[in-house]
């Protein structure tokens, strides 16, 4: 058993790329799977928790606790870590869980539309009080296959509208946030930067663009860079052009908004 102040839990995982272990509480006061605990040694999740506090949708964690103290395991000292403490969401990442099923075929394309209709709705409601998530990738993204739903996780690199991003997933990342980091790492000043190139909505539409074509191809879109119905002839006309409409390089020619892309997928 392991304990890092009064929360307890049985087992834990690292996921490659992720900046943090997980595990799920199984304090006895809690209901079973209802909170998970994401922790490290250096990092600090104040941050992430005060996030947390502007939003509420059943897709995006609900905050319990935050703070450092020591981790046990079985009453013997392990390591210090700072952790934070919120709902957690049963299902998986959904890039791995379709790496399981293999190329969807025909018959799982209906799923899939309504998968990520779900993932719509926590990006409208981050993307209305004027947040962008900015670190969009598919381990952060849920899939519930039982319930349909995905939840969004992670929003500890999340920023408001017109600020400078915070980290980002390299290979999930939009070509603003590319841009961006090369003007910064030049020695550009954060104004002269915001002057340049600004992060807005459609910029974690492309981090979903990037999921949604590795969802129907198994590849990534910077590898093959072919539109996705070369790689799946199962995939729909309309739904071809909704994901290449989510990977415009041009912000300006991308899909715009959260809302926009739930109707073009209920459209098809």
């Amino acid at each position: 058993m392991y304990t890092i102040s009064k929360y307890s839990f049985k087992e834990f995982k690292i996921s490659p790329g992720h900046r943090a272990n997980y595990a799920i509480l199984c304090n006895p006061e809690f209901a079973t799977n209802q909170w998970g605990l994401k922790y490290h040694p250096t990092n600090d999740y104040a941050r992430e928790y005060k996030i947390l506090s502007l939003f509420s949708h059943p897709q995006i964690p609900v905050k319990y606790g935050e703070g450092s103290d020591v981790l046990y395991k079985d009453g013997k000292f392990v390591l210090s870590q700072s952790y934070i403490v919120m709902t957690h969401f049963e299902g998986e990442d959904v890039v791995e869980y379709y790496k399981k099923l293999g190329l969807p075929d025909q018959a799982q394309m209906k799923l899939i539309i309504q998968y990520f209709t779900s993932a719509t709705l926590p990006l409208t409601h981050i993307h209305a009080k004027k947040h962008i998530h900015s670190d969009i990738k598919p381990g952060h993204l849920i899939l519930n296959p039982t319930t349909g739903a995905m939840g969004l996780i992670d929003l500890e690199c999340a920023i408001k509208e017109g600020e400078i991003i915070r980290g980002m997933s390299k290979e999930y990342a939009s070509p603003e946030q590319k841009e961006m980091i090369k003007l910064l790492r030049s020695g550009e000043d954060d104004k002269a930067v915001l002057r340049k190139v600004q992060m807005r909505p459609s910029s974690d539409l492309y981090s979903v663009g990037l999921i949604f074509y590795q969802v129907l191809t198994g590849k990534l879109w910077q590898t093959a860079n072919v539109i996705p119905q070369e790689i799946n002839k199962a995939i729909p006309d309309k739904l071809n052009r909704v994901v290449l409409g989510l990977l415009e390089e041009n912000p300006n020619n991308r899909i715009q908004s959260a809302e926009a892309l739930k109707a073009e997928l209920e459209a098809i």
